[in-house]
């Protein structure tokens, strides 16, 4: 069966989220994304905690594509404005209300109205900011710079952050009330050495996405050397290596092959039911992957490691795959 988040009511999210490589196996991760699919509807302010690079945006953006809601999705980083314009930023400012305010400006949370506001690095915002998103929270409204009638707005407010909030609300740097109403809903990500059920197909995803193929080969030794390393910046440092090997032309990648499929004599494709045909040295976990990527078709995977579909059966067997699950 397809690892990649496969939820009710969604060709649009299923397109999305495998463009991303959201590749979910491990049973916890599994029950994470099943709590996604349950929240989504609702109007709960989601948190997303994880360290850098574990996916946060691309559940938020699963969120807001199950949430039905028909307005846009509003990504803001709260650590990358400059504290003196988080207010007009986020609430938006009325003509003349400072220099250079030679317009009425919206604002990302009007801007959002309709639809989610999704906050990255909440934990950046400063004190100020923090006590005019709470009444955004609290009232449905927000207030322009330099206006004074609140306006009415209607959205979800998804958050993230990689720092733990619990400490910063005990020292004082963040509302205690706002850490209370964002964490409606708390989603921990795992780090990806906390699943590494799911390094083999996720290197697959990512290969196939910039390439328009899933690699040639996984081998034994590729697979120890992908698994063994602690990839301390998550599925953005698997994808950079992805990126980085292809476009210097590496053959491999922590040791995982992403070279061509041998061909048979003469450069033609071996025969797919040919006995004599290589058998593919990979181990369970790279089968799968592969099996995974195409769908079941053991044509195909035998085609992709330059061996025959009887091989392919046999080696499945010996792990105690069965390719036909593999096709939804």
């Amino acid at each position: 069966m397809s690892s990649v988040l496969t939820l009710p009511r969604t060709e649009k999210l299923a397109l999305s989220v495998r463009a991303k490589a959201l590749v979910f196996e491990d049973p916890k991760s599994r029950a994470l994304l099943a709590r996604v699919q349950q929240m989504a509807p609702s109007n709960a302010t989601v948190l997303i905690a994880g360290e850098t690079g574990t996916g946060k945006e691309i559940v938020a953006r699963a969120a807001h594509v199950l949430s039905g809601r028909r307005g846009p999705y509003v990504a803001v980083n709260c650590g990358a404005i400059t504290p003196t314009l988080v207010a007009s930023e986020l609430f938006g400012h009325r003509r003349g209300a400072f220099s250079g305010a030679t317009e009425d400006r919206a604002g990302l949370i009007r801007t959002a109205d309709g639809g989610t506001l999704f906050l990255d690095e909440v934990a950046e915002l400063a004190p100020e900011s923090q006590a005019a998103l709470l009444r955004v929270i609290q009232e449905r409204e927000v207030v322009p710079v330099g206006g004074t009638a609140p306006i009415k707005v209607d959205l979800r407010i998804t958050s993230a952050t990689c720092q733990d909030l619990a400490p910063r609300v005990a020292l004082g740097r963040f509302r205690r009330d706002l850490y209370a109403r964002l964490a409606g809903v708390t989603l921990e990500l795992p780090a990806l050495r906390q699943r590494r059920e799911d390094l083999g197909l996720l290197t697959v995803r990512l290969i196939a996405r910039r390439t328009g193929q899933p690699p040639a080969r996984l081998d034994r030794a590729a697979a120890r050397a992908l698994f063994g390393h602690d990839w301390p910046e998550n599925i953005r440092e698997l994808d950079q290596r992805v990126n980085a090997a292809l476009a210097l032309g590496d053959a491999t990648l922590a040791g995982v092959r992403i070279a061509p499929a041998p061909a048979g004599p003469s450069g033609a494709a071996p025969d797919p039911e040919a006995a004599d045909a290589p058998a593919p040295s990979l181990d369970r976990d790279a089968l799968a992957a592969l099996l995974s990527a195409h769908r079941g078709n053991v044509s195909h995977v035998a085609k992709a490691l330059g061996t025959s579909r009887s091989q392919v059966r046999r080696l499945a067997s010996r792990f105690g795959l069965v390719p036909e699950q593999f096709r939804s």
